[in-house]
């Protein structure tokens, strides 16, 4: 094993093995510049007019008939009271508001008498242009004002945001707007339904749509069953049925079963949805577990499922139509907070019970559900419904990970405490298990073994429980990383990532062009804070000639879950000093060379490999150097029709234009996160 990144060449056993790397040190790069915050259509913020150009974005709310300001209904389950919404700032970048309307007037004078009547016929004609103009300016003005909406906002650019958990937070707080995150998660989380009433049919604007499930059916391969149901609430046997014929889901055959009345469940949208994934994969950083997302259109008039509750908490995002909901406190403390789902209920077990939330769900509303909550929907006789689940905190309870801590925690004293190694007393068992336990029996030994149990559980707590608790919790982000969907790149991540940046084939020369190159002083950060994860394994687990560390990673993971095994990087004990420092200095950039391994070599090596897995991204787009003394288009001049000089031409106007808004914009993203 040579260099202390050699073992990084290692994979665990079901990922392939990866071609030996080689001890050679990347030439150091070209001269690089800086890149301006693109938004996720690929535009440069300096397009917008800097006289529109503002640090908040507020959003569209209802005008109040009483006096004129805006509110939103927000109702607890207990309360059931209205809350003012309040005048929040958002991260969000601002957009141009609509020009004023200019009209032109058309005067007669002397001169033109003689022609009144064509002047007066095209006064009359430019009046109906200009109704026109007006009509159009207002269809303009509404579909700016969507587009205003901060979490249709958030959807179309990217946040100025560093760090992806505060990102994920940010996101959470614009879903559940205008409740506070943290009053959300002391007072409601786990504990009670919500329901915030919004009357912005738009909020979700972008989000996902009727006509996105038949783009998906007619673009992507859907399996009945693993990525499509067509599901029936027969109130006859108060069942939910599944319609589902067998092979690829055709778009006749779904929209045929529509309009029979069957809902149309998509049971993984991010996979075909790039919205979609957006949102999970951003929620996921804040949540750190999985999270999830299904949608649900149903046909007027009908209902999709019986009366359940779920092991999953759930956010009900109303995309379109409305939808009547129903939702009942758990029947029962065994059904609080419960670790598995519960088939269709009856629906007569409810009878009698009045329900803690009645309401009709419509476009741009919010409905969250804890765990154990009894609900049940039916589409209205004249519109249709779209939602969008989202849900998480499945197997992420404290209970889970005592099934990893404990028997470490057990494993760890039996090694270092000779308590736990001596035998147990003779005659133990004529006096415990089931039989003995209804005999009436002296308690005197009873009540001493139970006397020494407390006092080996109390040691246990005292003094393997806090060692084991870093690895049990090391344990459980290993099956998060698994879990996870991979990170959704901005387009300024794509050009410091390897991503886009790099080698490409230049098909005109018929060779690789684009090479870039890491030197010393160029500066990395992880791409997410949870997208690595170091786990130390079980010594059982590895060969004693063997380091037994292991990093786990997101970015190579499927948009369907678990289709792709865990990807893996052995970690050599050299290197673990710099992930840690790559880990502990997130958000922030470091240069390779300030890195705390032995040579420069190791610190190059080291950082390519994570680049080359798509782990780190540069601070800046690196400028690519070709091969010298080979013909290739001139760099200063901008050539449509070849595709290294659209490349350059991309990057080099970007670059030209934040030069000048580079500064403004990292005071704003300084002030951004300071009022984070």
């Amino acid at each position: 094993m040579s260099g202390p990144l050699s073992a990084f060449a290692r994979y665990s056993q079901e990922a392939p093995p990866s071609p030996p790397q080689t001890n050679s040190v990347l030439p150091a790069s070209r001269k690089r510049k800086r890149v301006s915050a693109i938004d996720t259509n690929g535009h440069s913020k300096d397009k917008q007019p800097n006289k529109n150009r503002s640090t908040s974005l507020l959003p569209t709310m209802p005008t109040s008939h009483a006096n004129g300001k805006s509110h939103l209904s927000v109702e607890h389950p207990n309360t059931m009271k209205k809350s003012r919404n309040i005048e929040k700032k958002f991260l969000s970048p601002a957009y141009p508001t609509p020009h004023p309307q200019r009209r032109v007037i058309l005067t007669e004078s002397s001169q033109t008498r003689k022609n009144k009547a064509a002047l007066q016929e095209a006064n009359e004609m430019e009046e109906e242009e200009e109704e026109d103009d007006d009509d159009d300016d207002d269809d303009n003005d509404d579909d700016e004002n969507e587009d205003d909406l901060p979490f249709s906002a958030w959807l179309r650019d990217h946040v100025p945001i560093d760090d992806s958990t505060l990102l994920g937070q940010h996101l959470f707080g614009l879903i559940i707007d205008p409740i506070p995150v943290k009053q959300f998660m002391k007072r409601t989380w786990q504990k009670e339904p919500l329901l915030i009433s919004r009357k912005q049919p738009n909020y979700y604007s972008g989000l996902f749509s009727t006509s996105d499930i038949d783009d998906i059916l007619r673009e992507n391969t859907l399996e009945y069953g693993e990525n499509i149901d067509l599901t029936f609430y027969n109130p006859a046997t108060a069942k939910k049925e599944r319609h589902n014929p067998e092979g690829r889901a055709r778009p006749a055959v779904v929209w045929d079963s529509y309009n029979e009345g069957c809902s149309v469940r998509i049971l993984n949208p991010h996979t075909y949805s790039v919205s979609v994934w957006k949102l999970l994969s951003c929620l996921q950083e804040y949540f750190g577990s999985l999270v999830g997302a299904n949608t649900y259109l149903t046909p007027p008039g009908s209902q999709g499922f019986a009366p359940h509750y779920d092991d999953i908490d759930a956010f009900i995002l109303q995309l379109e139509g409305k939808k009547h909901w129903r939702v009942y406190k758990p029947l029962n403390d065994d059904e609080v907070l419960p670790l598995k789902s519960s088939g269709d209920l009856d629906k007569n077990i409810l009878n009698g019970i009045k329900p803690c939330i009645d309401v009709v769900l419509e476009a741009g509303d919010l409905l969250y559900m804890p765990r154990g909550y009894i609900h049940q929907g039916n589409t209205l006789d004249d519109a249709h419904s779209l939602h969008l689940t989202v849900s998480c905190y499945q197997q992420h309870t404290w209970g889970d990970l005592f099934k990893i801590l404990l028997p470490k925690a057990v494993d760890y004293a039996m090694k270092t405490n000779v308590k736990f190694r001596q035998g147990l007393p003779v005659g133990y068992l004529n006096h415990f298990g089931l039989i003995h336990s209804t005999k009436k029996l002296s308690m005197k030994k009873r009540a001493k073994f139970h006397s020494t149990c407390h006092r080996l559980l109390d040691e246990l707590l005292r003094e393997s429980v806090p060692i084991q608790m870093d690895s049990s919790v090391d344990s459980m982000a290993q099956k998060f990383i698994h879990d996870a969907l991979p990170p959704m790149l901005t387009a300024e991540e794509q050009l410091t990532t390897i991503q886009e940046q790099g080698e490409r084939w230049n098909s005109e020369f018929n060779r690789v062009s684009n090479v870039v190159e890491l030197q010393p002083d160029t500066r990395v950060r992880l791409l997410r804070r949870h997208c690595l994860r170091v786990v130390e394994q079980d010594n059982a687990e590895v060969e004693d000639d063997e380091d037994n560390l292991l990093a786990f990673y997101t970015t190579d993971n499927a948009r369907s879950y678990h289709d792709r095994p865990l990807s893996t990087l052995g970690v050599d004990r050299e290197t673990l000093p710099a992930l840690e420092m790559l880990s502990t200095t997130y958000p922030g950039f470091v240069s390779i060379d300030s890195l705390p391994l032995a040579t420069i070599e190791d610190r190059i090596t080291f950082v390519s490999t994570l680049y080359e897995k798509g782990l780190v991204r540069t601070e800046y787009e690196l400028e690519h150097s070709d091969d010298e003394g080979e013909d290739e288009p001139d760099s200063n001049e901008d050539d449509d029709d070849d595709e290294t000089g659209k490349v350059i031409s991309k990057r080099r106007k970007v670059q030209r234009e934040s030069s000048d808004d580079d500064d403004d914009d990292d005071d704003e993203e300084e002030e951004d996160d300071d009022d984070e």
